[in-house]
């Protein structure tokens, strides 16, 4: 399903109620620019705070101009997974009236990428989503708490000496200011700058035009905040009205200033608030009327008495239900999710690393999964040639929903929303398939019957080669046996070589939501099957879970912990 600016509030509020109660995430992003690595093929391999600040300095400068999210819901009676892939572009324009400014930087081999991929740059900016970063937002709250405020007082008007015509101007206001004070008690509440027609001649200096330009307005404006400190100014059409200055009635003014600012700063958030909900943000600003169109209809949260409360059930629900995000060649992918949402990246990577685990608790890395036994080879990782090893796998069920049918028909490589269907594919059958300590080696794709599905979504029947056949049927009675528990963090599999740390117990907390009730030995006998990924406290979750692929590096794993 594409998002635009038109639909987003539409699917706003069903995506927040749809992360509470989803299995998992994933997400695929799409940049204006890259990191280019200066290791030549017969280099040294860089560390992993090498790749980290090469990437920092990169999300410096370029950003996300396209996002995919596949949201992913668990149907334990059926075994299915039910897939809700979006697609969206990221509109990098800012409101002019925040005051905040943005630069918008393209790498040409980005571009010429983007472009092969029919990535359609008008489409960033006429239908693309608008967001602004935490970072952002706080500037803007500022500067407009600078401009409506009455803190700093100005102590120069901005005219040269040489300007005769803007001294001669500021003199006629002057001129008219001074009568009208000097009239007292008699005078009356406002004085209109230029005065009106109705005035005459004489009162009505010669150089006062009978409509004021912007530039006029805005020396009226300093004069009168220098000069005359007792009085304000109101800026109307064609005019400048001053008044006497009101504390309590200045004070209200500011105050409804601000709120409107506000306002436009909270509409302009867009695509951050579903970042926030994925990261335990905070949500207490977006407007609980938004939800108005689903309450009743809500899986996640039971219908409230008001739209408020509501809100905040949601909101309590999304920072105590996080869901696992997934993501392929995930390192890249969370360095500029966080430059771009939230702020400047820390120097360090040990600091950037405890945000990021306090943000997203669970990160699963598909490219990290499919290569887990590499060795020291790099193998070939991409997301389409790992999703094609895996087409032969018919379990789990995998059912994309009907209103987010865009790529059942068709395949769109490098489309951020197809990415990221893949990628939420290729976890379900990896996680089905490591689910016991895992495979060496994931097979090489089999023929098809028929017609072929790229994508891997359709239950199309398998011609297994007679070859294959021993093999095929001797996993098939292994699925049949009973998972063992297990007992300590060293894992009793071909991975007990690796010095496996163990993930906190969030792992354990946060286990992989169901739609819909089963009972527990059905569950279990589904996971050993491989019908359904592994629960909470599996090994799986321990081995897998926070390690993001580095290739490159000498570490060539981050551990997220």
């Amino acid at each position: 399903m594409d998002i635009t600016p038109k639909t987003f509030h539409f699917c706003l509020p069903r995506i927040l109620d749809e992360l509470v109660s989803c299995s998992f995430v994933s997400i695929d992003f799409e940049f204006s620019g890259i990191a280019c690595s200066s290791n030549g093929p017969n280099s040294k391999a860089s560390t992993l705070q090498d790749r980290y600040t090469e990437v920092k300095e990169s999300a410096d400068k370029y950003r996300i101009v396209q996002i995919g999210l596949t949201i992913c819901h668990e149907d334990t009676e059926s075994g299915t997974y039910i897939l809700k892939p979006y697609n969206l572009y990221l509109n990098p324009i800012i409101d002019r009236r925040l005051e905040v400014g943005r630069d918008m930087c393209f790498q040409s081999g980005a571009v010429e990428f983007l472009l092969e991929n029919k990535f359609c740059m008008n489409s960033l900016y006429s239908d693309g989503v608008h967001y602004l970063s935490r970072e952002e937002e706080t500037i803007a709250i500022a500067r407009a708490a600078e401009r409506y405020g009455r803190t700093s007082v100005r102590k120069v008007i901005d005219v040269k000496e040489t300007e005769h015509d803007s001294l001669a101007f500021l003199e006629a206001v002057r001129y008219l200011v001074d009568g009208w004070l000097a009239l007292g008690e008699a005078r009356e509440a406002y004085l209109n700058i230029p005065p009106p027609k109705r005035y005459t001649a004489s009162r009505k200096p010669k150089v006062m035009p009978s409509v004021l330009n912007n530039f006029q307005k805005r020396l009226v404006h300093q004069l009168i905040e220098v000069e005359y400190p007792s009085l304000v100014t109101i800026s109307r059409p064609a005019f400048i009205q001053v008044i006497d200055y009101d504390e309590d009635r200045e004070k209200a003014i500011q105050e409804q200033r601000m709120a409107r600012a506000q306002e436009r700063v909270w509409k302009q958030i867009g695509f951050r608030w579903i970042v926030e909900a994925l990261s335990g943000g905070d949500l207490s600003h977006l407007d609980p009327f938004c939800f108005g169109s689903i309450m009743n209809s809500s899986t996640a949260v039971e219908a409230q008495v008001s739209l408020h409360r509501f809100s905040e059930k949601l909101q309590q629900r999304l920072k105590t239900h996080r869901p696992v995000l997934v993501g392929h060649n995930l390192f890249t992918d969370v360095v500029y999710l966080y430059r771009c949402f939230f702020g400047p990246l820390p120097d360090k990577l040990e600091e950037f690393q405890a945000i990021v685990h306090d943000m997203f608790p669970i990160l699963m890395d598909t490219k990290y999964m499919a290569t887990h036994d590499c060795g020291s080879i790099t193998p070939k990782s991409s997301l389409s040639e790992i999703n094609d090893n895996l087409l032969h796998i018919k379990t789990p069920k995998i059912s994309v929903h009907k209103q987010h049918s865009k790529y059942n028909s068709q395949r769109i490589d490098h489309e951020a929303g197809y990415d990221s269907l893949l990628t939420a594919q290729i976890f379900i059958k990896l996680s089905a398939q490591l689910r016991d300590g895992g495979i060496s080696k994931l097979p090489d794709p089999v023929e098809l019957k028929g017609q072929s599905d790229n994508t891997g979504l359709n239950a199309t029947t398998l011609a297994v080669p007679e070859g294959l056949k021993d093999s095929v049927e001797k996993k098939s009675a292994a699925r049949k046996e009973p998972l063992k528990t297990p007992t300590s963090t060293k894992l009793g599999t071909r991975f007990d070589a690796l010095d496996v740390e163990e993930i906190n117990d969030q792992v354990e907390s946060m286990a992989l939501k169901s739609r819909k009730s089963s009972s527990s030995v059905d569950v279990t006998r589904k996971v050993a099957n491989g019908e359904l990924i592994p629960r909470r406290g599996a090994e799986f979750w321990k081995v897998y879970g926070n390690k993001l692929r580095v290739f490159g590096t000498e570490e060539r794993v981050w551990n997220v912990v």
